[in-house]
């Protein structure tokens, strides 16, 4: 059952009993310093900040692989973990 939402109707897809919580990225990133709160700022720090190159390693491509459908619902869980794995590997994530 859909459920009403400040906004509409929930997506059917949408996961129930995941949190986005925030990631903290350290001034060691390129572009420096932030906070990702939303899949859509994952997508765009990786388009901003991570070369063409760079992209094409493992830890980033799994964040990539997924992130359209964490954006509508599905496998939110596993792109969060993927991006803090990616951003770990790099060492651009803070403690």
């Amino acid at each position: 059952m859909q459920a009403n939402t400040p906004f509409g109707v929930e997506h059917p897809m949408a996961g129930r009993d995941f949190v986005f919580q925030p990631i903290a990225v350290n001034e060691n990133a390129p572009g420096g310093a932030c906070v990702l709160r939303t899949f859509d700022e994952i997508g765009a720090f990786i388009l901003t900040n991570v070369g063409p190159t760079r992209r094409l390693a493992p830890h980033w491509e799994a964040v990539r692989r997924d992130l359209i459908q964490a954006r509508f619902g599905a496998r939110r869980a596993e792109v969060h973990q993927a991006m803090r794995d990616a951003l770990l590997a790099e060492g651009w994530l803070s403690p």
